[in-house]
């Protein structure tokens, strides 16, 4: 039997099994099983999926808007094999996977061989410890994950309208051309800051912070739209 490092695995998913067989049976892919006469992960795989669909379906009814048809598009978007294949990798739980001789070499891995893992360990937490850590874990990642990219949703709608609200201002008033020029970036690579000044005519006419070009361009048409209209 490979070794097989549960503390590690515990580390990383935030819970520790009481089983720690059950643990390592979540990481067994079939090839591995089939060589070693060992049972492998993919009826917890079957098992996982649902137990997923029920904890997001539940998540979307409580916190999420749209009728019927938005909210099952939401959901299988969240319970797609990106999101799940995603978390594995950023947990690094893809280097615990155990796989037959056949595919330990492979570079080529499908990757549904490492999404499948999310789907078998949701059910191994919940066969160990109950639907309480499963919510909890699942929360911390794919659900976490679509909350991320909501609000990056919604901040890029609001840099489209307020730099849209500005560019049909100027047009309507014929007022010339507008462009935008970049000030100064602070801050470290992973949480930088931009200052930002939007240009009418060449001219300056406001300024604008923000965590990104994009959005600090924004805060500048902001302004300069309200400085605009306050001039009438």
């Amino acid at each position: 039997m490979a070794i097989f490092d549960a503390s590690s695995v515990e580390s990383k998913i935030g819970y520790v099994f009481k089983d720690k067989n059950l643990l390592r049976k979540c990481f067994v892919h079939a090839s591995y099983g089939n060589e070693r006469c060992e049972e492998n992960n993919e009826l917890l795989e079957f098992f996982g999926d649902s137990i997923i669909e029920f904890v997001v379906t539940e998540y979307l009814y409580a916190n999420a808007k749209g009728d019927e048809g938005a909210l099952t598009k939401k959901r299988a978007d969240m319970v797609s094999k990106a999101p799940l294949l995603k978390s594995v990798l950023e947990l690094g739980l893809d280097n615990y996977l155990l796989l037959g001789r056949g595919l330990v070499n492979d570079k080529t891995h499908d990757e549904k061989l490492y999404s499948s893992v999310y789907e078998s360990l949701v059910a191994g937490i919940y066969l160990d410890g109950g639907i309480k850590p499963v919510k909890a874990f699942i929360k911390r990642t794919i659900i976490k994950d679509f909350e991320n990219k909501q609000k990056l949703l919604s901040l890029q709608k609001i840099n489209a309208d307020s730099k849209s609200a500005f560019q049909e201002y100027v047009q309507k008033k014929h007022l010339g051309s507008i462009s935008y020029e970049t000030l100064c970036k602070t801050g470290p690579d992973h949480s930088p800051s931009f200052r930002v000044v939007a240009l009418l005519n060449g001219k300056p006419i406001a300024e604008g912070k923000g965590k990104s070009k994009k959005l600090a361009e924004a805060d500048a048409a902001k302004t300069a739209l309200k400085r605009l209209q306050k001039k009438g």
